[in-house]
């Protein structure tokens, strides 16, 4: 199969809205308890993350390979907590209800997976991807901007979130989490529409990159 970086972007734009869709879904079919329809919904979401880790790390690798691949791994990384969280769910479902202390743990557990996978590991990931798409010159400086400060901004958010000085999932919380939300979102629409500059010049940050490649 060739290499088309028009095709690849494309499909990493599809991918990021279809995350967005379904982490989204999931939540709201968690809450009305079809709890069958969330895990379905987060099983697709975290093949969605999977799916953008891969395309990305192919597309940005010449500009940075020791970071595209630090991408791809922390999106895989976060797919598995996200799968992790959602079996004890399921586990719920099919208890068909039965042992209610049991049910509120597991729901606790896969609260705790949501603020590691979906809060720490992404916040993590969306400043490498920032500062990658910085460097790359592959999409307007503003988005790039705005990757990395979100990314720093709701990883402060998921830290004070862990160590119980804001409400988990709180105002504060979705509050901090709106610039991420914004800066997947353009990303996404940009890569659908436009796809990455391909005239970026190749740059290889320091040390660890020059290793690497």
């Amino acid at each position: 199969m060739t290499h088309n970086p028009r095709q690849h972007a494309r499909a990493a734009g599809i991918l990021y809205l279809l995350t967005h869709v379904t982490s989204v879904a999931a939540v709201l079919a968690y809450g009305s308890g079809l709890l069958i329809g969330g895990v379905t919904l987060e099983f697709v979401l975290a093949i969605g993350c999977v799916g953008t880790g891969v395309l990305m790390g192919v597309l940005l690798r010449r500009h940075g390979p020791a970071r595209a691949a630090t991408f791809a791994l922390l999106r895989a990384v976060e797919a598995s907590v996200i799968i992790a969280g959602a079996l004890p769910m399921l586990a719920i479902a099919q208890l068909a209800g039965t042992w209610a202390q049991w049910t509120a743990g597991a729901s606790a557990l896969h609260t705790a997976s949501f603020l590691l996978g979906q809060g720490l590991v992404i916040s993590v990931n969306t400043i490498v991807l920032g500062w990658l798409l910085w460097d790359s010159r592959s999409v307007p400086r503003g988005l790039a901007t705005l990757g990395v400060a979100g990314g720093t901004i709701v990883f402060a958010s998921n830290l004070a979130q862990l160590w119980a000085v804001i409400p988990l999932n709180g105002v504060a919380a979705g509050v901090a989490a709106l610039p991420v939300f914004s800066f997947e979102l353009w990303l996404a629409i940009y890569l659908i529409v436009r796809g990455l500059r391909p005239h970026g010049p190749t740059t290889v940050a320091p040390s660890i990159e020059a290793a690497s490649a």
